[in-house]
């Protein structure tokens, strides 16, 4: 209450004094200035001014660094990486060092072991004995090129080392023939026809110097003999000598 008559004085105080100098300036000449009015209430904020220059540099800050960690695990490996594009050639290399002259080349100092027969004898060959083959089939050649004689129709190794045989037998309805080395069966071949037939084989054969290679028939055979109605033949040589 007491608030309220405060408020309601004040305001009949200020509406006294604004009174009274308009009655006394309509009665005097010169009247006494009034009092400042109520302040008005704030205005908005100015716009922002035009931008400053820049200030100077700052102290420049000093940075404490850690000691270095110790090293982690070692990761899995990688995936491979896509394969690069292919490098220029390079440089031609030079020449080597001249190599010494050879030796002239001499066929007849080459290490050679062969033979090549066809057998001409009528008589029927005994069971588990060497076939006779006792002609050769290239008898002109050169001596320096000939090849060897068979004895009692076996070879005999001269030449340590891998060979190559082949046969060719005619018969009559069934043949069997076998390859010995040393008296011993390296294989048997047999053939059968209605008629006539004629049977191959071959083998390689590893020989030492002195072993002996025949072909032998068997008791199942009907080798044909007579001359001119059939040919058979009995082929050998050195493929590589060995030490």
């Amino acid at each position: 209450m007491a608030l309220w008559w405060l408020s309601c004085s004040t305001v009949a105080l200020l509406l006294l004094v604004h009174v009274t100098p308009v009655i006394t300036q309509s009665s005097c000449s010169a009247g006494i200035a009034g009092i400042p009015g109520i302040p008005g209430t704030h205005g908005p904020n100015g716009k922002d001014g035009p931008k400053g220059e820049k200030g100077d540099l700052g102290e420049t800050g000093q940075h404490n660094r850690g000691k270095i960690g110790a090293p982690g695990l070692q990761g899995p490996p990688g995936r491979p990486g896509l394969k690069g594009d292919e490098g220029l050639p390079g440089l031609t290399g030079y020449p080597g060092l001249k190599g010494e002259k050879g030796s002239p080349f001499n066929p007849s100092n080459q290490q050679k072991s062969f033979f090549s027969c066809k057998r001409t004898v009528t008589q029927i060959p005994e069971v588990d004995t060497a076939i006779e083959f006792d002609s050769e089939i290239l008898p002109n050649l050169a001596p320096q090129f000939r090849g060897e004689l068979l004895t009692n129709g076996s070879f005999i190794c001269s030449v340590k080392g891998t060979y190559f045989f082949s046969y060719h037998i005619s018969a009559k309805s069934k043949v069997c023939v076998k390859l010995v080395k040393n008296g011993g069966s390296e294989m048997t071949l047999c053939d059968m026809s209605e008629g006539y037939l004629v049977t191959s084989g071959s083998a390689v054969l590893q020989l030492n110097a002195g072993d002996e290679v025949s072909l032998q028939a068997t008791k199942f055979n009907n080798i044909v003999t007579k001359l001119g109605s059939a040919s058979h033949t009995f082929t050998g040589f050195l493929l590589f000598p060995t030490e």
